[in-house]
């Protein structure tokens, strides 16, 4: 019994090291070697936003194309915008209405790079596993002191299979926290500068406010 007992010891132990065989500072570098596959990335998304004071939760789903340089393509119910690095393109669907703003003006809290690159900058202070949709995932918990101000807990869930994202959660000052899921997301290798600028739509007004 005395040897069973230490051998079922010694094969969960050799078990438990061989499921974090990578540290977590490996996860986070296969996560940004990911990133430096393409030129742009693709995805589509939900978020979840909790209140701090309130029960409610507000929920808003879209999709985005997003590359490095201020530049992207996020699509919302009833608004879209377009960056293309200088100029910020806001699309008013319903009201037909573009209205045209310098990147440097937008908020960051509507960042969509903000929102993907972010936790690519931070440390991580604690690795674990997750499954998700019979997917299986490395989470991280990251330090956000890099982001004091603006967000007191971090965290990504990183696909198994290749590193990329699949879920963010921030928390800022006043105990709001969101989680975004992210779905299809993808690399795109061939991409111009002019996919990220709005084109003129007959009907639709523009109103330049540079």
């Amino acid at each position: 019994m005395k040897f069973s007992s230490r051998i079922v010891l010694f094969l969960s132990l050799v078990l438990a090291q061989g499921v974090f065989a990578l540290t977590a500072d490996q996860v986070l570098e296969k996560s940004k070697a990911w990133f430096k596959s393409g030129k742009a990335w693709s995805l589509n998304f939900k978020a979840q936003v909790f209140q701090a004071d309130s029960p409610d939760i507000r929920t808003q789903s879209g999709s985005l194309v997003v590359a490095e340089g201020d530049k992207f393509k996020l699509d919302l119910s009833g608004i879209k915008f377009y960056s293309d690095g200088e100029s910020l393109w806001q699309w008013n669907v319903d009201q037909k209405q573009v209205l045209i703003k310098a990147v440097e003006d937008l908020s960051s809290s509507l960042h969509p790079s903000e929102l993907l690159f972010k936790y690519l900058n931070c440390k991580v202070l604690e690795m674990g596993e997750a499954e998700l949709s019979k997917q299986k995932l490395w989470t991280l918990k990251l330090d956000p002191s890099k982001y004091a101000g603006q967000f007191t807990k971090m965290e990504v869930w990183l696909s198994k299979k290749d590193y990329s994202p699949v879920r963010l959660y921030t928390e800022d000052p006043a105990g709001n926290a969101s989680w975004y899921n992210i779905v299809d997301l993808k690399v795109v290798k061939n991409i111009s500068n002019d996919d990220f600028k709005y084109k003129s739509v007959k009907g639709v007004d523009e109103i330049d406010m540079r």
